[in-house]
């Protein structure tokens, strides 16, 4: 190649990093996480009733996609008390985008009264949280509002599945211009944009990136049990 050539080559890569710099970051993918260790959990922290038995069990075999699913559990007697766990998956202050990617599925879906998915980032004492809920006594995804504290319709239908049979999910995030941005919702290969967007929550830290997930509970708090497999989170 010439050195003019070279020269304007170059020049081409540079101006498109200038312009579109997410396009060359370094892409993280964390494959299997409900195979892996360290998950937390807790019931108080989930809202609610704040008293749900739960529990969860890693390696099941069946229900499962790849012959290790983690079942998870919610009871007890207090209504609307759920379960909540949560992985702390590393350490990244440039990613601004993520995805999450998982199959669940559920025997008796009529005694759950949601499930809740999320991925965050902690990032010069802002806490940007993409948590989506889908709940089912309303038929909506829900958005939660980091800033302020609060659920907020997607304005997406969220339709309760089948028994015995696996859902996959699809969530799209974006950190940009400060804010916490929810850019789609894909189900069973049908994909719904989003776009709505929310300033972080103010928490002392930086460079966490995790991800949780949550059964909750209904009126009546029956036992329920949901199959987790395949979850993936990918960012950059």
């Amino acid at each position: 190649m010439s050195s003019p050539r070279k020269l304007a080559v170059l020049l081409a890569i540079a101006c498109a990093f200038a312009l579109f710099p997410s396009a060359f970051a370094a892409t993280t993918t964390y494959a299997n996480i409900d195979t892996t260790t360290g998950w937390g959990s807790c019931t108080g922290c989930a809202g609610g009733g704040s008293n749900a038995v739960y529990r969860m069990i890693q390696g099941v075999a069946s229900p499962s996609l790849d012959g290790a699913a983690a079942q998870f559990f919610v009871g007890g007697t207090t209504p609307f008390s759920h379960g909540l766990w949560w992985k702390r998956l590393g350490s990244n202050t440039t990613a601004t985008n993520f995805v999450f990617d998982m199959y669940y599925y559920i025997k008796e879906p009529a005694k759950s009264q949601g499930l809740e998915f999320a991925v965050n980032q902690l990032k010069d004492n802002k806490w940007y949280k993409f948590s989506t809920q889908c709940t089912w006594g309303s038929n909506q995804w829900r958005l939660w509002n980091s800033k302020d504290g609060g659920w907020v319709s997607s304005g997406v239908a969220c339709v309760r599945p089948a028994p015995n049979t696996w859902t996959h999910v699809i969530f799209e995030y974006a950190r940009q211009n400060g804010k916490a941005v929810f850019v789609s919702i894909t189900v069973n290969g049908k994909k719904n944009y989003v776009n709505k967007s929310f300033y972080p929550q103010s928490k002392s830290g930086s460079g966490s990136v995790g991800m949780h997930f949550q059964l909750n509970g209904n009126s009546k708090q029956d036992d329920y049990y949901v199959w987790a497999d395949k979850m993936t989170v990918t960012i950059w």
